[in-house]
């Protein structure tokens, strides 16, 4: 069941990341306040996304999430799952107009989206074990 639903991220996110990225670069961009506010959020977003990459890549998931503590996964999930959409809008409505490399965006958000979904997969199951059975956090509540 698993790969299914991997299979229609995958595929989802080749519609969803277009319009995305369409909208983001055809009706988002023009708006000044709205493009300025979803750009910072994108940044932020971004950056969460890359510090957890650099934790995990140096510490592993286990031991970043003994360092940070339960508030780990669930700002990891966030930042994971929206890191395709962050990426656009930080390459869509920054002040280098990008808007007209819409599709390469598209196509680069798309790509780290799925990287994402795998990415995801391997940290929930570092810390709480395949099916939530037998990881290291699989019956903890807390700390």
């Amino acid at each position: 069941m698993e790969a299914v639903a991997i299979g229609l991220w995958i595929v989802g996110g080749l519609v969803a990341a277009p319009a995305f990225c369409f909208v983001l670069a055809r009706w988002v961009r023009p708006r000044t306040r709205i493009r300025r506010l979803l750009f910072s959020a994108s940044v932020v977003g971004l950056a969460l996304f890359i510090l957890d990459l650099l934790a995990v890549s140096v510490l592993g998931a286990v031991r970043t999430r003994q360092a940070i503590g339960p508030a780990y996964f669930p700002a990891h999930a966030f930042a994971t799952l929206l890191s395709a959409a962050f990426l656009a809008g930080s390459l869509l409505l920054g002040e280098r107009d990008l808007s007209r490399r819409w599709v390469l965006v598209a196509t680069l958000s798309w790509m780290v989206g799925v990287f994402s979904i795998f990415y995801q997969y391997e940290v929930a199951e570092s810390l709480y074990g395949i099916d939530g059975e037998g990881g290291p956090f699989s019956g903890v509540k807390s700390s």
